[in-house]
């Protein structure tokens, strides 16, 4: 059946599934089910679907572009799982990459704990579903070097500034993203948001059009499905099901077949097993990279990825600074915010404060140390006319 099943998934298995069945021009049926159990009333229909395709929120995972990929798709995922590990903060071992080559050339590689997209699959096919594609909300917005477009929901903001994802709960959002829109390549933003985007620089284009209806947005995902990364990558590429086709074999031939396939998986199976020893990842990267790089082979593979794809290292990522530094505002009575600024090169902010008594700045400043920033008064403080004073903090990692 020429139809698409697009699935938006929740936090977890248990919370509400927004579905929708999708034809060339216009959606066919539509509808929320109580939680991914009650999704088997579509599970027959579903399984002629040309394909099953599951949003998960953009939180869930982080996405990052490369602007010189490595040709081979191997090199590529290996590279971009590096990179990626200090973004989510956990092993290689635990993360799943998938990887997409952008239009432009550069790579986009999204990646995610393995964790979250096995108990998906694990639940959608218990339900009677198999997914063909998983990916998440923002990788399915157009992405275009110099252009930001934000989509706005009941509960959360999502979208992309230029090749990079983003996804911010409210209000949390309200705060952060006129500092995430002031990138000093962004020339143009279009937003589907109630609230009108301001504070931006005077030479960036706003086209702003207001909130997208549930079955807008389930049409502008289905348009995007063939430019996302696919997490169905690797271990977790669909495999074809052959009980379909299955039927018409005798049974003496099936049974051969079955037969012959399980001492291939055996013999696979005690292979792999064989192959998992405790070094494995380190040798394969390291014999990976001095083919790749015959001319830096003694320079540590990682260190050498993150100088040749431009991707920095060190200091935290933008959103575990800007929660931080939320939460410290949030406690900090008094105290008012006139202008925020951040600079991605060097990983902190700008922050123009206007306050009533010089104890509440010095309060603030104790409590963004406390967790784990570095605040740094930028000149004097300065009295207004008003009994007030104004001052600036650059706020950046430890």
């Amino acid at each position: 059946m020429n139809e698409t099943l697009i699935l938006l998934l929740g936090e977890t298995p248990d919370d509400p599934i927004r579905w929708a069945f999708v034809g060339e021009n216009d959606i066919l049926e539509a509808d929320t089910a109580a939680n991914a159990a009650a999704l088997s009333v579509i599970a027959e229909r579903a399984g002629a679907a040309r394909l099953v395709v599951c949003v998960l929120r953009g939180e869930r995972a982080t996405m990052r572009a490369l602007p010189v990929p490595p040709k081979s798709a191997a090199q590529f995922r290996a590279a971009a799982s590096m990179l990626l590990e200090d973004e989510l903060a956990e092993s290689l071992e635990q993360i799943h990459v998938a990887t997409v080559r952008h239009n432009s050339g550069a790579g986009i590689a999204l990646a995610v704990k393995k964790s979250d997209i096995e108990t998906w699959v694990t639940t959608l096919t218990a339900v009677g579903l198999s997914p063909d594609v998983v990916t998440v909300d923002y990788a399915l917005v157009p992405m275009f070097d110099g252009r930001a477009l934000i989509i706005e929901t009941p509960d959360r903001v999502f979208g992309v500034v230029g090749l990079r994802g983003f996804a911010i709960e409210k209000p949390l959002a309200d705060t952060l993203m006129p500092a995430l829109l002031n990138d000093e390549e962004v020339r143009k933003v279009i937003a589907f948001s109630e609230q009108r985007v301001a504070g931006l620089r005077g030479d960036v284009e706003i086209d702003q059009r207001g909130l997208m209806n549930p079955d807008a947005l389930i049409g502008f995902f289905a348009e995007g499905v063939n430019n996302a990364p696919n997490l169905m990558q690797g271990a977790y590429r669909k495999r074809r099901d052959w009980r379909a086709t299955a039927g018409p074999w005798r049974r003496a031939g099936l049974l051969a077949a079955a037969s012959v396939a399980a001492l291939m998986l055996v013999n696979v199976a005690g292979l792999v097993r064989d192959l998992r020893t405790a070094d494995r990842l380190k040798q394969d990267t390291i014999a990976l990279h001095e083919t790749a790089f015959p001319d830096a082979a003694d320079a540590d593979p990682r260190a050498y990825a993150r100088q040749v794809l431009g991707a920095g290292g060190g200091g935290r990522s933008f959103l575990k600074i800007s929660n931080a530094l939320a939460e410290s505002l949030e406690g900090s009575s008094g105290v008012q915010i006139d202008r925020i600024r951040y600079n991605g090169a060097r990983d902190e902010y700008s922050i123009n404060l206007r306050f009533g008594d010089i104890t509440q700045i010095e309060t603030l400043k104790r409590m963004l140390e406390a967790r784990g920033l570095q605040a740094t008064e930028t000149g004097s403080v300065r009295r207004t006319g008003n009994n007030a004073y104004l001052g600036e903090l650059r706020v950046s990692a430890s």
